[in-house]
């Protein structure tokens, strides 16, 4: 058995999917591990959409693209997103076979922590599992999009936080990242 930190130290984001669904008792499991992550006052603020439609995945990327030129073109640090999004092609889901969208209940006091811990909850099960993740901040430039509130009949009160792309991958050998010394900033 791998354990926790194991687990932990070795996932990655994964940009480059297998042709293959994850079954639904998957999903299941993920979605059950992602409930039990910590929240404020016990609010449990989250909610989950599951996109396995490839087409509609396609789509969410798409209207996410100008969205995101737009936020682009005004920073020079996202420069090399653009190069990326001019490939035949691109999704930001790279292609994945799902998509879950952890979305919080804004009325909620940390609702955006929370989901986050959900979602972490959420990629560190699929990786225990030989599953890829990875986290796409980029797509929660649909939040205020009226489409995507509207086809996914989104409540008014709920926000993106966590959209994560899934799927199997070929496992080989990713590097490992070092990671830097934590800086302590105080320690009385």
């Amino acid at each position: 058995m791998v354990s926790l930190i194991d687990v932990i130290k070795s996932r990655r984001s994964i940009r480059k999917y297998l042709d293959k669904p994850i079954p639904k008792e998957i999903i299941d499991k993920l979605i059950e591990a992602a409930k039990w992550a910590p929240s404020g006052m016990n609010e449990q603020p989250w909610g989950f959409i599951v996109v396995h439609d490839r087409a509609l995945i396609k789509e969410l990327s798409g209207r996410s693209i100008p969205y995101i030129n737009k936020i682009v073109g005004k920073n020079p640090k996202f420069a090399r997103y653009k190069k990326r999004m001019a490939v035949k092609d691109f999704s930001i889901f790279y292609h994945a076979p799902c998509v879950i969208i952890i979305l919080g209940r804004k009325d909620a006091f940390s609702y955006q922590n929370d989901c986050a811990m959900a979602g972490q909850n959420l990629m560190l099960t699929a990786a225990s599992m030989n599953i890829g993740s990875c986290w796409v901040g980029m797509m929660n430039v649909l939040d205020k999009d009226e489409w995507f509130r509207k086809k996914f009949q989104i409540p008014e009160n709920y926000a993106i936080v966590a959209p994560i792309a899934l799927g199997y991958f070929e496992n080989k050998s990713i590097p490992v990242i070092e990671r830097r010394a934590p800086e302590i900033l105080r320690n009385f």
